[in-house]
């Protein structure tokens, strides 16, 4: 799973609010059949989905947000998804986000049905229950992303406890670099104060995140500049890596940085995230001097 800097979650009935070329300008769009839609309308909600036609929308990447499969409208959902072939309206699901995830196991159910279609999409999963932030780890290993889930956390919990949260965080983050899947914070339910929501996304970035999703196109182009890595970025970062391997010392100084396996170990991982086509991406720091050696 690439790491999309910006993902708008849209309410599946809402379907034909975005279903316009150009309307979209998020790096994904997730339709939601959990939390957006009233547990009356859940069969509503697949039915147009299943009838729908977006061959001529010009979406960006396509995301679905199904039920947990502990419960029947789970059930559900994935039998539309195997009965779709996982698309919609004629255009391939990239990524399916399952929630209230409590292990690998669960993962292990999702990637089973998904195997049933001749594109099974890729998972990512939501780290929004108290066994997922103690399983991150083994969660993310078997996963192709992580997503937090603030709300349905807190919920799990007494109070808000803002300690606790940023524990989940960075055990999230942390599982998510391990593994070198993409880690996407919460929405934020800010709507009109877009400063506020730019103050959320510089944390969920410096905390170690990868992209946030957005509830309302108005945040989109906030989280799109706070987490879009630009070619400047990239170029930085490659040039940290061929800079070092064209040097015959382990440890330099420059006028304006510093040279050493730890500053190069990070842009390399930064590239295999960002630029996984970059053969300097793929170069180990262990064979500096022998470029292109895997």
């Amino acid at each position: 799973m690439r790491p999309y800097a910006s993902l708008l979650y849209t309410p599946a009935l809402l379907l034909a609010s975005v279903a316009e070329p150009g309307r979209v300008r998020a790096d994904m769009l997730v339709l939601d059949l959990e939390d957006a839609i009233h547990p009356a309308r859940k069969a509503e909600a697949r039915t147009l989905l299943a009838q729908a036609d977006l061959t001529r929308a010009g979406l960006p990447a396509l995301g679905l947000r199904v039920n947990t499969i502990a419960t029947p409208d789970g059930l559900e959902d994935m039998r539309a998804l195997i009965e779709t072939d996982a698309t919609i309206g004629g255009v391939p699901i990239d990524v399916v986000f399952v929630p209230k995830i409590s292990g690998p196991g669960d993962v292990a159910i999702y990637r089973s049905l998904l195997a049933r279609t001749s594109e099974p999409p890729q998972i990512c999963s939501f780290i929004e229950t108290v066994d997922a932030v103690e399983n991150a780890a083994a969660i993310a290993a078997v996963s192709d992303g992580l997503c937090f889930g603030q709300a349905d956390l807190t919920a799990e919990l007494y109070a808000e406890n803002a300690s606790y949260l940023d524990y989940a965080r960075a055990r999230l983050c942390a599982a998510a670099a391990k593994y070198r899947v993409p880690a996407i914070d919460t929405n934020s339910f800010e709507l009109h104060d877009l400063a506020v929501v730019a103050a959320q996304c510089r944390a969920a970035r410096d905390a170690g995140f990868t992209g946030k999703a957005a509830i309302h196109p108005r945040q989109v182009d906030v989280i799109a500049d706070t987490f879009t890595v630009g070619p400047d970025e990239i170029a930085e970062y490659r040039s940290v890596v061929e800079d070092y391997h064209s040097t015959p010392y382990g440890f330099a100084v420059e006028k304006d940085r510093v040279l050493a396996p730890p500053f190069v170990l990070r842009a390399q991982r930064m590239l295999e995230l960002h630029a996984p086509d970059d053969a300097s991406a793929h170069t180990p720091l262990s064979h500096r001097g022998n470029r292109g050696t895997k």
